[in-house]
């Protein structure tokens, strides 16, 4: 399994972005207004992988202070920390297509001032999960071993 890349999180941001954007430019009059809390799973999870990140880190690199890890427990947290991370970027581009679509009625419609708000606060929590999945899939990475040889060189 390789790193997860930029080029790796921008794809789930377009595609779910733009067919978001599409969605909602077409059936946001019908939908009721979104909750507030809608972000507060995405962020309790990234606060989670982040503390999660921590100790696998401390496992890994064999902290004397760190309780020891199953090296399947870190192989698991680092395919969590990648899901999570594709996943957040998803979320991200829909948090985006919301709030493209909201502004411009934010300051005239009830609703669309209640929906920036909690497009915000998406979009917030998504890129939080989105470091937190990456500091996840990295920490379960040796210091001490060497990258593997490139195809190539």
């Amino acid at each position: 399994m390789r790193r997860t890349t930029i080029g790796d999180l921008l794809v789930p941001f377009l595609i779910l972005g733009g067919t978001a954007y599409v969605l909602l430019r077409v059936s946001y009059d019908d939908i009721p207004p979104l909750s507030i809390y809608v972000p507060v799973p995405l962020a309790l999870l990234g606060v989670a992988e982040l503390i999660a990140a921590r100790r696998v880190r401390a496992a890994v690199r064999h902290d004397p202070n760190a309780r020891p890890m199953a090296a399947i427990v870190i192989a698991r947290c680092v395919a969590l920390g990648k899901a999570s991370a594709l996943v957040a970027a998803g979320v991200a581009g829909a948090a985006a297509a919301l709030l493209a679509r909201v502004i411009p009625d934010a300051g005239t419609v009830r609703a669309a001032a209640n929906d920036l708000r909690v497009a915000i606060f998406l979009l917030v929590a998504a890129l939080l999960l989105a470091v937190a999945g990456i500091l996840l899939e990295r920490a379960g990475i040796d210091p001490n071993q060497r990258r593997p040889p490139t195809a190539g060189a």
